[in-house]
């Protein structure tokens, strides 16, 4: 899931009709993330009634919450150069690696920073929309020096709360194994924290390159 959204950030980058027009259009970044903010709740709110329907409805559930969360948070109206995209893309599988290291070493030593399975639904939807909205008002900003501190502890938030989140979810009883695709809900979540994750390093970079005037491919 994670490669298919930033295959779409690169692909939708290329398109400069539609960056021009969300450039001019911003309120239509708001309402992308009023979208967003609302599928991604109904969705962790009704789980339990959609598993139940049939196998369309629930694909199509899940399509829709993937892919309106996935545009929200992407920022097509500006531009990331391809250094920023490649160093961000190396980070966050190099977070996703570790944060897989210290779940299993966590779990085996039962001492970590674990969290209960109601806190890592909440916080993983908190910090989704938390990082979207910062990402869209940055957008807008003409000061580097506000700009990249802000998006800076987005990361920061995100990075931390993505190795808490794979230590909880290796905790024993985590799973509701009564509830059908139990998996699946959590599965939407953790990608949806490590895409805000990805994103917030591409525009932390974009962010920094511009503070100090270097311009990359």
């Amino acid at each position: 899931m994670l490669l298919v959204g930033q295959i779409q950030v690169l692909a939708v980058m290329k398109i400069q009709d539609l960056k021009t027009f969300l450039g001019q259009h911003y309120y239509l970044s708001l309402v992308q993330f009023f979208v967003s903010f609302i599928s991604i709740q109904l969705y962790v709110f009704f789980y339990h009634i959609i598993v139940r329907t049939s196998t369309w409805k629930r694909i199509l559930a899940g399509i829709w919450t993937f892919e309106v969360n996935t545009i929200s948070i992407m920022k097509p109206a500006k531009k990331a150069p391809y250094t920023s995209l490649v160093i961000s893309w190396l980070l966050t599988f190099f977070i996703m690696a570790v944060s897989v290291v210290y779940g299993n070493l966590a779990v085996k030593h039962r001492r970590g920073l674990f969290v209960s399975r109601h806190n890592v639904i909440r916080w993983s939807e908190r910090l989704f929309v938390l990082t979207s909205f910062g990402i869209i008002v940055c957008s807008e900003m003409r000061r580097n020096t506000i700009e990249f501190p802000t998006l800076f502890v987005y990361s920061m938030l995100s990075n931390i709360f993505v190795v808490i989140f794979a230590a909880s979810i290796r905790k024993p009883n985590f799973y509701h194994l009564d509830a059908i695709g139990d998996h699946i809900l959590i599965g939407q979540l953790y990608y949806l924290n490590f895409f805000a994750l990805y994103m917030g390093y591409v525009w932390t970079t974009v962010s920094g390159f511009e503070l100090i005037e270097y311009h990359p491919m």
